[in-house]
C-alpha cells in the first residue's frame, strides 16, 4: 500500500472545459514529500475524479497549500492560475532557491495544451 495521497486544493467550475476542475497537491509523491501538483476534471462537483494529470513537480522541494485563483482565469477559462508555497521546509534540498525560498509561486496553466489532454 502506498502512502501517496491528495492534499487539500481547490475545485472550481470551468466554463472553457464545461467541467469542474481541481488543483491539488500530493503528499509522499515520487520526488518529494509535498512537491507535486495535480490537475483533475469531473462532470459533477462530487466526482468521480477519474481524469487527472500531474502538472508540477518540485524535486526535493516543498510546494503546498495549492490554490486555483479563478478570478484571474483568462480567455473564458482557457488559462487558469494557481499558486502555492514554495520552500525547503519538509524537503531535503541541499541548496535553497535564492529570493524564492518560502515564497508564493504562481503558475498559469493552458487547458488547451496537448500535454494536458485527458484520456
Amino acid at each position: 500500500m502506498s502512502d501517496r495521497r491528495a492534499r487539500p486544493g481547490s475545485i472550481r467550475w470551468n466554463a472553457h472545459r464545461k467541467r469542474w476542475v481541481a488543483i491539488f497537491g500530493e503528499a509522499y509523491g515520487e520526488s518529494s514529500l509535498l512537491g507535486e501538483t495535480w490537475y483533475a476534471e469531473a462532470a459533477e462537483i462530487t466526482g468521480p475524479w477519474t481524469r487527472g494529470k500531474k502538472i508540477v513537480t518540485h524535486d526535493r522541494y516543498s510546494f503546498y497549500n495549492v490554490t486555483h485563483h479563478d478570478f484571474m482565469d483568462g480567455d473564458g477559462g482557457r488559462y487558469i492560475y494557481f499558486e502555492g508555497t514554495y520552500t525547503t521546509l519538509f524537503a531535503q534540498a541541499k541548496v535553497k532557491t535564492p529570493r524564492y525560498d518560502y515564497n508564493q509561486v504562481m503558475y498559469r496553466l493552458d487547458l488547451d495544451d496537448p500535454r494536458l489532454k485527458m484520456k
